[in-house]
């Protein structure tokens, strides 16, 4: 066989050819490995992240139970107490010589609504009805209230800066 045989050239096309296509075909399978591998490395961590997220979740969620466990034992114990403390007859006492004026009424219950109180029809001497342990009663639930909504937003800040802590993390 000498170099001028078309044989010769066809059959070292056909190598080249065949060499080529068999590199091509291992190049793209290592390619398709890697891309899994990478897939799968990043499906792992996102698996932990999640997991880590879940835990924090369930930490703060528990956290948030206590707390709103331990407002409702204060306010509670706070009711206890002063029933306990103060006689039901100074009670009694207080609330027929105390007169709620309606004026006062009238802005507790706009302060209560957030609106500005109307000044029509309300006397400062009025009398409204209300007694003082009503207004003492009803401050200690808007109290209770209050902290427990404080209590909610300060759990849900927490919540919010250890999941970014979190993802910030994965990045």
């Amino acid at each position: 066989m000498t170099l001028l045989d078309p044989r010769f050239w066809g059959g070292a096309i056909l190598a080249l050819a065949l060499a080529f296509g068999l590199g091509y075909g291992m190049g793209d399978l290592h390619r398709m490995r890697e891309e899994r591998a990478d897939a799968l490395k990043r499906q792992l961590a996102a698996d932990k992240t999640e997991t880590r997220q879940a835990e924090a979740t369930a930490q703060v969620a528990d956290q948030a139970a206590q707390a709103q466990t331990h407002i409702q034992t204060v306010f509670r114990d706070r009711i206890l107490y002063r029933d306990r403390e103060v006689p039901h007859e100074v009670v009694v006492h207080d609330d027929a010589a105390c007169r709620i004026p309606g004026r006062f009424v009238g802005m507790w219950n706009s302060a209560n609504r957030a609106e500005l109180p109307t000044t029509i029809g309300l006397l400062d001497e009025a009398s409204s009805g209300v007694v003082l342990s009503d207004v003492e009663a009803q401050h200690e639930r808007e109290a209770e209230a209050f902290h427990a909504n404080a209590q909610q937003l300060k759990d849900l800040q927490d919540w919010v800066v250890r999941q970014a802590g979190i993802a910030k993390a994965q990045e």
